[in-house]
């Protein structure tokens, strides 16, 4: 009796749909993976912020104010800490909280300070009113990469109405020697360190904003 042949089309379609299986799933199981990586990755960024304004008072009752703000894997929390020519010292805190409320989310209140230049302005020589002295700090780490800048200046009220001036020297090359006399001058205003300073005075819901000036009373009163 002769033996049946198989006819091997059937099952070299069914090898062939096995390991086209078998190669789809190892394809969308790696997109998978590596779409849950990057996931966690971006869940597990750290991201920081931290800014803080000290105001320094030369006079009058009251000797520091300092302002400090953070943001921590969007946790807010601030601070406002004033001390008296007393001796007294009075702090107020916020508890650290997930808020969308504008006024107590301080990655809110950092965009605003950016938008007023809080990373572009510097340092400033004693001018107008010197007698309280402003210290403005800011640090951001974000995607892996950190920065931070520090600068001091006094009288907002003065940069933002007077200024000060910007000398321009015309280079001759058929004079050597600049003539000074020839100086000219612009006025450069620059209103941001007074934008800067409301937006720290101007931060916290309305409790804050209260207790901190509760917080002045009690520390600048004569003991």
């Amino acid at each position: 009796m002769p033996a049946v042949r198989r006819n091997p089309i059937p099952f070299l379609i069914f090898v062939l749909a096995l390991v086209g299986l078998l190669a789809a799933y190892a394809f969308f199981n790696r997109t998978i993976v590596s779409r849950y990586v990057a996931a966690r990755h971006v869940l597990n960024r750290r991201s920081e912020i931290r800014l803080s304004l000290t105001v320094d008072h030369a006079t009058g009752p009251l000797v520091r104010e300092t302002y400090e703000m953070s943001d921590v894997e969007g946790v807010s929390a601030s601070s406002y800490r004033v001390a008296g020519r007393s001796g007294t010292t009075v702090t107020i805190v916020e508890r650290p909280e997930r808020t969308l409320d504008p006024d107590a989310n301080v990655a809110f209140f950092f965009g605003k300070t950016v938008q007023d230049g809080i990373w572009e302005l510097t340092n400033r020589p004693p001018r107008g009113d010197a007698g309280t002295r402003y210290t403005v700090h800011v640090y951001q780490f974000a995607d892996g990469q950190h920065g931070s800048r520090d600068y001091t200046f006094t009288d907002p009220h003065y940069w933002a109405t007077t200024g000060g001036h910007q000398f321009h020297i015309t280079l001759d090359k058929n004079k050597p020697v600049p003539d000074l006399l020839q100086m000219t001058s612009t006025v450069v205003v620059e209103p941001r360190y007074a934008a800067i300073v409301d937006d720290f005075r101007a931060f916290g819901p309305e409790r804050f904003r209260k207790k901190s000036a509760d917080a002045r009373t009690r520390a600048g009163a004569r003991s």
